[in-house]
């Protein structure tokens, strides 16, 4: 059980360090990681709060059911800001040991009254093992992550108690020092919650009473700073509006706490803080130390670790957001890659488009055929400049032919088919992209990754389009290459048919308006209009029709070396995407996802923590 309660402690250890570098537990205000994250102000506070406390409740509360416990028992005073805890804490105590302020956060350090000495935590090595002990003196100059043990001499408290006086947890910039609170409370075996007729009803302050309850932490409530007439209406509503609407919004049990009211006390009074003139001070005491003799350490253990395991993937949610906007993101990708393949495969792999590739197939083999043919040599280059655009252009105008795959222009009309496939396939991608930012971001409580990444998209995707226009660039050229050596191997297969090759070189070239090429006339024989491979050299009703026999041979591997074209332009667009989209979109995510305060919480550790609680709990049959 040891081991098991030390790994748990480790893994909550490594959460909490991850949150505090993210700033999950920093007030930043509106518009920060916490805030978009977690929900609002309040639903912030409320995780930082749940955050910290789960941590501190397994390595105080829990841990005692895991060591033997020795030395003393700890009674925390705990409140608001300026309602009067270390007045309360002297009362306690008969004596002054903490300074008091009439301003408010005075006190921004927990601080321990001890009269005997010895070590406070000699038997769990987990208690305050966030913070340094430093002397009392200089403890108002130190950072917030340090505590201070003072040695008092007093006979109002027995030797085995410490009293703790604590910071405020609701001041003005009190986020900076709620760990301090939140250690002390957890350490406590008894709280004295002190408030006020000003403070009674503060929603979180109520809420922090509800969870320190919840956690089986006994409470005793002094109700100070409150004149005697106004005592019994603050109680009332206290325990008839202000508990049962916190115990509605919270879903936790209204708690039973017994209130001990202190004397109001003016200017010029503060010397009478628990001589005979205020028996409300000795009655306040009493019940403080009747409470200490009446802890039930085990149960109360056990009511903390059930309170934790409760709690636990609240706390861990923002880890698991992480994660989970990581794989949207992901996914997100690889469906916007699959839309940039279907896009490409419609608009030039599939339907009437498809003759495009086999149109230049032709003209490379009419080229070699017979560089000399009627009207095809000035036709050749008007025909290769619509097809493709040369490839020195695009080189010469990189930047400029990178726009023709961000935005819709009219000369998308004026483009080689394929240039204009691959623009609507970019296009295509990035509408699915942000169609799907955009739709993550209308969640009222979404990740902040996802406002980051819109505010990026324009410049990250301007370089996108960079690199994909001179992929493009390259991806034609080898094209080009894979199409002339397509007509090279048909020409190699026609040499077996001679008459058909002279037939072929006494052919003339036939252009549309547009001046693609559509077919060609042989003399005797009419115009030939459509595919020359298909219609001339494959198809036997035409070979039929010039008095020559197709071999099945030639027809067979003109077919497969088509098929190799199609499908070769296929992978080709595909590897485009994979090369080009996924690693790069990938790596944006990452670089936002840490601009914004990656947590880098693995899935191993956010599926063993839980596990992990759930064997302690069983183990210690809790």
């Amino acid at each position: 059980m040891e081991a098991l309660f030390s790994r748990i402690v480790a893994d909550l250890n490594t959460v909490q360090a991850a949150y505090e570098r993210a700033g999950l537990l920093a007030d930043a205000g509106p518009g920060s990681v916490g805030w978009t994250l977690l929900g609002g102000h309040d639903a912030a506070d409320r995780f930082r709060r749940e955050s910290l406390m789960l941590s501190a409740l397994m390595r105080l509360r829990v841990a005692r059911l895991i060591f033997r416990r020795t030395g003393p028992r700890h009674l925390v005073v705990f409140g608001g800001n300026n309602v009067g805890k270390s007045t309360v804490a002297n009362i306690l105590a008969a004596a002054r040991v903490a300074g008091t302020s009439p301003e408010g956060g005075h006190t921004r350090h927990a601080e321990a009254f001890a009269t005997a000495p010895g070590p406070l935590f000699a038997w769990n090595p987990y208690a305050f093992n966030r913070f340094r002990e430093v002397p009392a003196a200089a403890l108002a100059d130190e950072p917030f992550d340090c505590y201070a043990v003072t040695r008092i001499a007093t006979d109002a408290l027995p030797d085995d108690v410490v009293l703790w006086d604590s910071p405020d947890c609701d001041a003005v910039g009190s986020i900076r020092y709620l760990a301090s609170v939140v250690e002390a409370v957890a350490i406590a075996d008894v709280i004295v919650y002190v408030t006020s007729v000003e403070k009674y009803a503060v929603a979180d302050l109520v809420e922090w009473v509800f969870d320190l309850c919840d956690a089986g932490i006994p409470i005793l409530e002094c109700l100070n700073k409150t004149s005697r007439k106004d005592r019994p209406l603050v109680i009332r509503k206290q325990i008839d509006d202000v508990f049962p609407a916190v115990a509605q919004r919270s879903g936790l049990p209204e708690p039973a706490i017994p209130v001990v009211a202190l004397r109001y006390m003016t200017d010029g009074e503060e010397a009478d803080l628990w001589g005979e003139y205020h028996p409300e001070a000795s009655e306040l005491r009493e019940a403080a130390l009747a409470a200490l003799a009446d802890v039930h350490e085990e149960a109360e253990a056990r009511t903390a670790l059930r309170s934790v395991q409760r709690r636990l993937e609240r706390v861990l949610e923002p880890a698991r957001m992480e994660l989970s906007v990581r794989a949207t993101w992901q996914a997100a990708v690889q469906t916007a890659v699959a839309g940039f393949v279907t896009t490409y495969e419609r608009e030039y792999l599939s339907g009437q488009s498809v003759i495009e590739p086999f149109k230049q197939l032709n003209a490379a083999l009419l080229e070699m055929l017979n560089p000399d043919i009627p009207v095809f040599a000035g036709a050749m280059k008007g025909l290769r400049a619509v097809q493709r655009i040369p490839t020195r252009l695009l080189q010469a105008a990189a930047r400029g032919f990178a726009s023709l795959f961000t935005e819709k222009d009219e000369a998308d009309s004026r483009l080689a088919p394929e240039l204009k496939a691959y623009a609507l396939a970019h296009r295509a991608l990035l509408g699915s992209l942000l169609e799907k930012i955009a739709a993550e971001r209308r969640n009222p409580r979404h990740h902040p990754f996802w406002d980051r990444l819109a505010d990026e998209w324009d410049r990250r995707m301007a370089r996108l389009a960079d690199e994909f226009s001179q992929a493009t660039v390259v991806h034609m050229e080898r094209t080009d290459e894979e199409i002339k050596s397509a007509a090279a191997d048909v020409l190699r297969a026609l040499e077996k048919k001679p008459n058909i090759l002279r037939m072929l070189k006494v052919a003339r070239v036939s252009l549309d308006v547009s001046g693609l090429l559509v077919g060609f006339a042989i003399p005797g024989h009419g115009s030939i209009i459509q595919d020359l491979l298909q219609d001339i050299v494959i198809a036997p009703a035409m070979l039929g029709a010039t008095g020559f026999a197709a071999s099945s041979a030639v027809e067979g591997y003109v077919a497969q070396r088509r098929n190799q074209i199609v499908e070769k332009l296929r992978e080709d667009a595909k590897d485009m995407a994979a090369t080009l989209y996924v690693s790069p979109l990938e790596a944006v995510g990452d670089a936002v996802m840490n601009s914004v305060g990656a947590l880098g919480i693995e899935h191993t550790l956010l599926d063993r923590l839980p596990a992990d609680m759930q064997r302690l709990r069983s183990g210690l049959h809790a």
